[in-house]
């Protein structure tokens, strides 16, 4: 069985600005293997965002072929798409994403629930996400009673609860100051070994690649491996 989780062949992405023809990857070959770390950096605009959106199937691109769990995106409807992010991804962002009307626990049993889990295994599982990144007493908390870094916690708990195959995340600390953002990269690190989940960030600051597997660079659409 092939230990690849997404694999990128000659992906490019083209967008429309008026008339213009705009070219914001190129050439993109990149392939993510089962439990390892990869890190992305590149500044703002360099494409690294829209990399992340393709690997997640949330857009598709304008030439090439990616695949999740050998599967190709591109040949997938909506619902079928949905369906495999929800059951192979976890998905997060620079900001939290919680739902403000629902606690912690409920926010991590939402996945589930959409996989449709009765509520018994979906909270039971929510609790020991919520327990593993140090939140189980604050779980009936909703995320206007937590801090930023409780709740990008919250949400790294919410991408975790499906045990999924990889978890993309896009610039995970750019909201949290430097003593947060070191914690949450540490706990997502511990996370993925634990679990098994291959992990891709993308980030723009330089402090954030220690620990990784691969490091890789995105300047004006272009990926290159910046260390190993």
């Amino acid at each position: 069985m092939s230990n690849v989780v997404i694999s990128c062949e000659n992906v490019v992405k083209n967008y429309q600005d008026g008339g213009l023809n705009v070219e914001v990857l190129r050439q993109i070959n990149l392939t993510i293997h089962k439990g390892e770390s990869v890190c992305i950096v590149g500044a703002s605009g360099s494409g690294k965002s829209t990399l992340l959106h393709l690997l997640g199937g949330l857009d598709k691109p304008t030439i090439g072929d990616i695949t999740l769990m050998g599967q190709c995106l591109v040949l997938l409807n909506q619902r079928e798409l949905g369906e495999l992010r929800n059951k192979y991804l976890g998905f997060v962002y620079q900001f939290h994403h919680l739902l403000p009307e629902f606690s912690a626990e409920e926010n991590v049993m939402m996945p589930l629930l959409i996989a449709k889990k009765s509520r018994e295994e979906a909270k039971r599982a929510a609790v020991e996400m919520l327990d593993k990144v140090g939140l189980k007493n604050r779980a009936a908390h909703r995320p206007s009673e937590l801090s930023g870094g409780e709740c990008q916690r919250a949400a790294i708990a919410r991408a975790l609860v499906t045990r999924p195959a990889c978890l993309l995340a896009d610039e995970p600390t750019g909201n949290l100051d430097r003593k947060n953002a070191a914690n949450v990269l540490a706990m997502m690190m511990e996370l993925k070994n634990e679990l098994g989940t291959a992990l891709v960030v993308v980030t723009h600051d330089d402090q954030a690649t220690q620990h990784f597997d691969r490091v890789m660079t995105m300047s004006d659409g272009v990926l290159t491996v910046s260390s190993e």
